[in-house]
């Protein structure tokens, strides 16, 4: 047990974490903070998307792989609560009948957020490999064509601006 460890560690791009949310605690009136995680799209754990599922971890810290990156340390034995506001046909939440927002929770294992970040990140990795390059070119040539087409708009919007001189 020398070189056991407590914690598995979860490694988001930043763009998934949100540090120091502030809010005001209920019963002391006190200003907190908490942190929160989204899952990316394309995660899925057991057989159930979990894309966009959001935890609040305790801590968040700086990445070893670079300042885009954060590790979240997770407790090993304790599950991690995935919760996703239910939305109905038009996109708006849904409603209770005390009138707050229902939310739908999974619980899973800290080990199966790794390994479902581990395999969400190898399949866009793969995705991104199996583009070709034709695929890219016409991408490029579309968006080219695209801005050839607005160039004149463009330039009768700055014809009709006054510069002053």
């Amino acid at each position: 047990m020398p070189n056991e460890s407590k914690n598995v560690y979860v490694t988001f791009h930043k763009n998934f974490v949100r540090e120091g949310i502030s809010y005001t605690d209920r019963e002391t009136g006190e200003q907190r903070t908490f942190n929160s995680v989204t899952m990316p799209k394309g995660t899925v754990i057991d057989g159930v998307d979990v894309s966009f599922f959001e935890f609040t971890p305790r801590y968040v810290n700086e990445s070893r792989k670079g300042d885009d990156y954060r590790d979240i340390p997770l407790l090993k034995g304790r599950e991690v609560w995935l919760q996703k506001t239910v939305l109905d046909e038009n996109r708006q939440p849904v409603l209770n009948a005390d009138g707050s927002k229902v939310r739908e929770t999974l619980k899973v294992m800290p080990e199966q957020v790794r390994f479902a970040l581990d395999q969400q990140r190898q399949d866009y990795l793969d995705s991104l490999k199996q583009r070709s390059l034709h695929d890219r070119a016409d991408t490029a040539t579309r968006s080219t064509q695209r801005r050839v087409q607005d160039e004149p708009q463009r330039q009768q919007d700055l014809a009709r601006e006054d510069i002053p001189f």
